[in-house]
């Protein structure tokens, strides 16, 4: 009997700690750089100096843009999605006037793709663009539309990181020619506003000739014509409406490929736009991972190692790399079941091992919601992924699957009102609270008094008559609102199993 409880005991314990580590490592991942980068137009030949100095002009305003991003103030992950979703809404709207009408509004496309971009600060993570993906629409084209531009976006934001890290190399800096291609992969926020708007616009042409176009639509022989077509016919339409060349020449090359194989002008990779690498590749996943007239739909972790195994010679290397980084082989939103018998829905990458994401568990293999969600990050256990689960079986149990994704909790939450006593870890400093929802994972806290991200505190409160001592919890997000009554998110870091278990119960 002590056995199996020291063996329950040493499997909580390693969740705790698996928890503290993604918490942990999630708050120190934020990080302001300064914009200054050690790149002089002096270190290169007197003959292209000239050039030398434009690159290194447009990697340090790239730089600047990217630090004025990551410098906003954290939010709470929620409000991140809930802005996204808001976003999202409004291009849902626009779009579906821009494929009726054939009226762009290109000023109120730019302006939310930029929201969008700050959205992802001050991390710059991709990943949150990557939770929005949506893999079913009530209109086939905007729904594609607006995935893509959020492919390509997380692709934009990654593949710079990439190529900024690059540029840390003695090598490269000092090199032209790696300087030069470097600096083709990176984006400054402008950039990613025009690729962001190309990705929304990029199949406007195709309802011309498919005004009806459905995920379900049966596409016949005599359809490829006019479907390879629509890039050159969405070319002169956005020429009419005065868009950006940049924009044109991306929409242009969306369906061309880096090995030839492509159309409507079959160019090879050195001929593509920063903006056609990005936008070719994804506009091309999407189109495997969702269900549409073109392609058969695979699980989004057999996309990308089809791509990888059969067609890597069609895409950009950098540009694959950096889907990659952001989504790992097992994309960010895709479901899988795994050896501990629970179904769960990839949350997070983890770039030291692009095969082992942060999982988090929300159901078990006979379909049941789980009452505890966890969040395992499979670099840090032995548990595995086992099977591939398709989203649409899914849905046969729950519609709105998708809520599992930005329900942010781990355990059931209940409202309350209790006050507490808080101190502030190895100091003296005691304040007093006001607990307003508590589950065993953590609770929501009102204070007067300003507290920082990380903050580590031992909190004393009673629920129901049942006394909790010294819990150990950690700050991991502040709201401050007018009145200045600070709310913050504690995550529990520590507890007895004792504690514990009572702390279920009085939630259950």
């Amino acid at each position: 009997m002590n056995e199996d409880k020291s063996k329950k005991q040493k499997k909580e314990d390693h969740v705790r700690r698996i928890r503290e580590n993604i918490e942990m490592a999630y708050l120190k991942s934020i990080h302001t750089k300064s914009p200054d980068i050690d790149l002089n137009e002096e270190d290169y030949d007197v003959d292209i100096r000239k050039e030398a100095k434009e690159i290194i002009d447009h990697i340090k305003r790239s730089k600047k843009d990217i630090y004025e991003i990551e410098s906003l103030q954290k939010k709470p992950l929620s409000s991140i999605n809930k802005r996204i979703d808001d976003r999202l809404d409004d291009l849902f709207e626009i779009l579906t006037i821009v494929m009726k009408d054939k009226q762009v509004e290109l000023e109120k496309l730019e302006s939310i793709v930029t929201q969008l971009i700050e959205d992802t600060g001050p991390k710059r993570d991709a990943t949150f663009l990557l939770l929005h993906l949506k893999r079913k629409s009530l209109n086939y084209i905007v729904g594609h539309s607006i995935n893509v531009a959020l492919l390509s976006l997380s692709i934009a934001i990654e593949i710079s990181k990439i190529m900024e890290k690059k540029l840390e190399n003695p090598e490269v800096k000092g090199d032209f020619k790696k300087l030069e291609i470097c600096n083709k992969k990176i984006f400054s926020k402008k950039e990613m506003v025009k690729l962001g708007v190309a990705a929304l616009l990029h199949d406007l042409a195709l309802l011309d000739s498919f005004p009806d176009l459905r995920a379900t639509t049966q596409l016949e022989k005599k359809d490829i014509s006019k479907i390879e077509m629509h890039p050159n016919q969405a070319y002169h339409m956005l020429t009419r409406l005065g868009a950006d060349y940049d924009v044109r020449k991306a929409i242009l090359q969306h369906h061309e490929r880096a090995d030839g194989s492509g159309y409507p002008d079959g160019i090879m990779a050195r001929s593509f736009t920063k903006y056609g690498l990005v936008l070719s590749f994804a506009n091309y996943i999407d189109l495997l991972t969702t269900k549409n007239p073109f392609k058969k739909k695979l699980h989004p972790h057999r996309a990308i190692m089809h791509i990888l195994t059969r067609e890597r010679n069609r895409f950009d290397a950098d540009v694959l790399f950096a889907y990659c980084q952001a989504a790992s082989l097992y994309p960010i939103g895709s479901w899988v079941l795994l050896s501990n018998s629970n179904i769960g829905v990839v949350i997070r990458s983890n770039k030291s091992n692009l095969k082992k994401p942060v999982i988090k568990c929300v159901l078990s293999d006979d379909m049941k919601e789980l009452t505890r969600k966890e969040f395992i990050d499979l670099t840090h256990t032995s548990i595995t992924i086992t099977e591939l689960v398709d989203i649409e079986s899914l849905e046969m149990l729950d519609e709105k699957v998708n809520r599992f994704i930005f329900d942010e909790r781990e355990f059931t939450r209940i409202k309350v009102d209790i006050t507490t006593e808080i101190n502030m870890i190895d100091t003296n400093i005691f304040s007093k609270g006001t607990i307003e929802n508590l589950s065993c994972g953590g609770m929501k806290l009102f204070m007067n008094k300003k507290f920082m991200l990380g903050d580590q505190f031992l909190i004393n409160f009673s629920v129901n008559n049942n006394h909790f001592e010294n819990i150990k919890g950690l700050v991991v997000w502040i709201f401050s609102p007018s009145n200045g009554n600070f709310q913050y998110g504690i995550r529990f870091l520590h507890m007895t199993p004792e504690h514990r278990q009572l702390l279920i119960k009085v939630t259950d």
